[in-house]
């Protein structure tokens, strides 16, 4: 029964497998039987096969120095004849005493302190030798083992998952019926537990007892001085107080003793579900009982536990007959219908069949058509299962070293559960119990490459012909430590040349399953499918290319999917809106891209290259959330805990955090009706004013007090000088010294004042530690940033001849030629002007280079200021939370920040007035014109320009920063007043609608200005 067996072989498995290490590992007859097989029982060719297989090894370890003893005592004297002389007859001496004794242990169901890990490695290195003693019976314990593993899984999770209800068998049948109605689908033997509800509950109470009497031996263990012994079992004891405690009557004491004495030798368990997080799902049973972790440990002891596919009728009926003592499919059927269909009138499978009057007062029309429906899958699964062993031999048992296991857990999977409900019909006996061993073998052997290729990654592919010896080499260096970990581990070390290429094999096929699996999920993962698929391409892309574009692939998405939800987590501080809707969140964050490339900012660049699918993830990211938030609001009583005044503090304090948080795009947190403002934030809000108001003004007197918060009496000498001031005042602050209890006096509120708000700064401290230490790092990364920018923007000045001014401004007495600090509430304006040394009208890219540069610098440094500003608020708890090194870095940091040199304003004007007059005379009768004044006819030769250039480029920041870049290129001309012969007006022309032009001068001015129009 799981824990309880586990706990009651302890002391005999030590003493077996002592003396398993003394028989096998240390046997010469043993190892040989197991390097040679079948070869073992003919001299001849033990001595072929034993001089090559010394051959190989020396290949791989010329000196044998590195390879296990005993094997190099075999080899190093290259006695063949002597080694195969007689060893028929020693090694049969062998397999007749196990033979034996497996006839017992096979013909019944194991006993509960049997130990099976000496007769399976008896197995490992002698069935090879003596196939026809031993492969059956061989198989049969594997099998017998495998399957008490996996009940042992089964019956640990229902033990976990029932819990206190274990106290009586009433209190378990009850709770079962819950339970199974979240677990039976997670495993095929859970199903069948549930299925048998009253026997399950009495098996569970007698297993409860032998786990308790095992648990209650912590009491003994906590009276011992510290041990090694207690660290070894803390993990375990630790994992079952936890569990079992209640079930247990341990006692929650001796359970919190023990954390305590397990802290001290460092180890600290973390049971699951103790980070809660209101925006996801309701945690399942299954994450609360630990499940994932559970199966992921006895995977490492070659057991794969995989949810089965959903069974009928059918199936669950061939499951429930094969407890009939009837010898026939057709029997058992009517027999189980009869007996056993009253218990599930309500499953909601069988309720159709077992509801059924006409069925259940007839049975056999039934049972015959399932009997057929049964036989026809049977075959489906023989046939599959011929496929996947690939052996001309399935219809019989198949030795160990034999069977095929290039099998996808998938696969084992499946056929495991075909196997489990359908075993018995037609032809599925022998092919099931090849199928079960060749699934523990992939499963025993799978641990051991792993660890295998783990060591050696890098080194498994080649195309040299020194490839495998090489190989062979680094595999016995890593098999020095190796070896000893499992018999698996120790069968590979010792044939290095097999090994190899077992292991490069192994290695394909672990990458074409995976490549599979990378076809299923790379294009849409999800975070779990990243975790675990992104490792699995780390290890394995170093030894296969098959997979270089799927995880290529697979690697970008997952990025995009991280960086989607980093961008989901800025804007949600920003407090941004309607970020549920596709349209507005698209618009959100084409704003921000457009931000940050103008500031040359690659910030969430992924994401602002896909917006439509970036967006997909935040809207189904955020309606996740709101749901869940929302429900877990109602679960756990948000808003009755938050009017209850003992329960206030403790409740507004964890849940407003998140109602501010996600209430601009989770309307129904706020509106449940049109118009009406009754959501559960709404509600939880009005409830919480009281506290807002109290944390308003605790925020206010630690702001007050930093530096004196360390202790609750440095607190109390501080706060009494500052409370002869606040007794009169009347903004809410006198309650930090008096109380409108006459009972209290000012020393004792003041007491109470001092260990709250101590007690406060100490909950922000582990934050605000990491917050800086993080920050630290990440400023001096973006000072570096800046010092380059920087320059880049003064070298492009200096490459443009261009200045930067500052110009006076109405109110502003600032001439000192550098930016002044900005106000705290950010209405002083400072103008600089960027301004060309020469004339040239025309507009140059050194300029617009220069202009933009100049820009983004003076950006770059208010976002590193106001950085500073908030990090430099934050040491103000330096001496409470042990910041000083952080901030001392910080404040040496910020105080290195220096924006770009502005320069004094001048401004110089040079006008040039050129006059320019072509006259020609023609002779011609003279007019009169108006006053009678004689004229000529003029020709006039001018050109103008008509047309006025304008470039205009503005950059904005996020914080303060307005800048505005304007080019105007301009030339005024007067036009000529003539006489044409007609009475014609001087007219105004004007060019291309640009500058207004008149009159017979002609004044060219020439000003290029560049402003830049900087909010301080």
């Amino acid at each position: 029964h799981s824990l309880a067996r586990a706990v009651a072989r302890a002391v005999k498995r030590q003493t077996q497998v002592t003396q398993g290490v003394q028989s096998v590992y240390d046997d010469e007859e043993y190892l040989l039987a197991l390097i040679l097989k079948e070869d073992t029982m003919v001299e001849l060719q033990c001595k072929e096969k034993l001089k090559k297989y010394c051959e190989n090894l020396e290949e791989a370890d010329k000196e044998l120095n590195k390879i296990y003893p005993k094997l190099k005592d075999i080899c190093k004297d290259k006695e063949w004849d002597k080694k195969c002389t007689g060893l028929k007859n020693k090694v049969t001496g062998k397999c007749t005493p196990l033979k034996t004794a497996l006839d017992k242990i096979v013909l019944k169901a194991l006993e509960e302190n049997y130990d099976c890990k000496e007769h399976e490695r008896q197995c490992l290195f002698l069935e090879g030798a003596c196939p026809n003693d031993l492969i059956e019976n061989c198989n049969k314990l594997r099998n017998l083992c495998y399957q008490r593993k996996r009940d042992g899984v089964a019956e640990k999770v229902l033990l976990r998952a029932l819990g206190e209800n274990l106290e009586s068998e009433d209190k378990c049948k009850e709770k079962l019926k819950q339970v199974c109605l979240e677990l039976n689908e997670e495993s095929d033997e859970l199903i069948k537990l549930c299925l048998n509800q009253v026997e399950t509950c009495k098996g569970l109470m007698t297993t409860k007892e032998y786990t308790c009497q095992s648990l209650n031996a912590l009491k003994t263990e906590l009276e011992k001085p510290k041990s090694n012994k207690l660290q070894e079992k803390c993990l375990l004891l630790l994992e079952g107080c936890h569990f079992h405690y209640q079930s247990c009557k341990i006692g929650k004491q001796n359970c919190d003793n023990l954390k305590k004495k397990c802290k001290d030798t460092g180890i600290t368990y973390l049971p699951p579900g103790l980070d809660f997080d209101p925006t996801k799902p309701k945690i399942t049973l299954a994450e609360k009982i630990d499940l994932k972790k559970l199966y992921l440990e006895v995977a490492k002891k070659g057991i794969y536990i995989g949810k089965p596919s959903i069974k009928d009728e059918a199936a669950l009926l061939a499951l429930l007959s094969k407890d009939s003592t009837q010898s026939i499919f057709k029997d058992q059927c009517k027999d189980t219908i009869k007996k056993k269909c009253g218990n599930f009138e309500e499953h909601i499978i069988l309720k159709d069949l077992c509801n059924n009057k006409s069925i259940i007062g007839n049975p056999e029309e039934k049972c015959k058509e399932l009997d057929k429906e049964l036989t026809t899958r049977a075959s489906l699964v023989s046939e599959k299962i011929g496929k996947y062993l690939a052996t001309a031999n399935v219809k019989g048992i198949i030795g160990w070293h034999m069977l095929y296991t290039f099998l996808g857990e998938k696969v084992c999977a499946k056929l495991l559960s075909d196997c489990f409900y359908l075993k018995g019909q037609g032809p599925l006996d022998k092919e099931c119990d090849n199928l079960k061993a060749a699934c523990y073998k992939k499963g025993l052997e799978s641990q051991a490459n792993e660890a295998l290729q783990d060591k050696l990654q890098g080194k498994l592919h080649g195309s040299n012909g020194t490839w495998l010896v090489e190989l062979q080499k680094e595999l016995v260096k890593v098999c020095k430590g190796l070896k000893d970990k499992s018999d698996e581990l120790f069968v590979l070390c010792a044939q290095p040349k097999k090994a190899a290429l077992i292991l490069s094999t192994d290695l394909r096929f672990r990458a074409i399953f995976l490549r599979e699996q990378l076809n299923e999920k790379r294009d849409f993962p999800t975070e779990t499918d990243c975790k675990e698929l992104e490792k699995k391409c780390r290890i394995l892309g170093q030894d296969s290319s098959e997979i270089k574009w799927s995880c290529l692939t697979l690697n970008q998405h997952c990025d995009r999917l991280r960086i989607a939800e980093q961008l989901e987590e800025l804007l949600l501080k920003e407090k941004t809106k309607d970020l549920k809707d596709q349209i507005k969140c698209k618009e959100s964050i084409n704003k921000r891209c457009n931000d940050w490339v103008k500031k040359r900012k690659n910030l969430f660049t992924l994401a602002c290259l896909e917006e439509n699918i970036t967006c997909q993830i935040i809207t189904k990211n955020l309606e996740s959330k709101c749901n869940a938030l929302k429900e877990n609001m109602e679960t756990r009583n948000a808003l009755t805990n938050a009017a209850d005044n003992n329960m206030k503090e403790k409740t507004c304090k964890f849940w407003t955090p998140y109602c501010e948080k996600f209430t601009p795009s989770c309307k129904k947190l706020i509106e449940e009706k049109s118009g009406e403002k009754n959501g559960l934030c709404s509600q939880l809000n009005k409830k919480c004013e009281s506290f807002f108001k109290k944390r308003e003004l605790d925020d206010k007197a630690i702001d007050g007090l930093k530096g004196y918060l360390t202790t609750k009496e440095v607190c109390e000498k501080t706060l009494e000088k500052y409370c002869v001031p606040l007794n009169n005042a009347t903004n809410g602050l006198e309650t930090l010294c008096k109380s409108d209890d006459s009972s209290k006096d000012e020393k004792t509120v003041r007491g109470e004042t001092c260990k709250r708000l101590v007690e406060q700064v100490q909950e922000k401290c582990p934050n605000l530690q990491n917050e800086l230490t993080k920050a630290k790092e990440e400023l001096k990364k973006k000072e570096k940033e800046y010092k380059n920018l920087k320059k880049e923007a003064e070298e492009a000045m200096k490459e443009a001849n261009l200045i930067l001014s500052r110009t006076k401004v109405s109110g502003d007495k600032s001439e000192n030629g550098t930016a002044s600090n900005t106000s705290a509430k950010g209405k002083d304006t400072a103008q600089f002007r960027l301004v060309r040394r020469d004339q040239k009208p025309k507009v140059t890219e050194e300029e617009v280079k220069a202009f933009d540069l100049v820009a983004q610098a003076f950006g770059f440094y208010v976002e590193l200021r106001e950085k500073c500003q908030d990090l430099l608020k934050g040491c103000g708890l330096k001496k409470e939370c042990s910041c000083e090194d952080q901030c001392e870095k910080i404040e040496n940091t910020c105080k290195k920040l220096k924006p770009l040199e502005v320069k004094p304003y001048e401004v110089k004007t040079v006008t040039e007035t050129n006059i320019t007059t072509v006259t020609e005379t023609v002779k011609e009768a003279e007019k009169t014109v108006g006053d009678g004044e004689k004229c000529k006819s003029l020709s006039t030769s001018d050109t103008w320009i008509t047309h006025t250039s304008t470039h205009t480029s503005t950059s904005t920041t996020t914080s303060t920063v307005t800048s505005r870049i304007t080019l105007t290129s301009t030339r005024r001309c007067k036009p000529t007043k003539c006489t044409t012969g007609e009475e014609d007006e001087a007219g105004e022309v004007k060019p291309s609608e640009g500058l207004r032009m008149s009159g017979w001068s002609v004044m060219r001015g020439v000003l290029v200005v560049m402003m830049i129009s900087f909010m301080i």
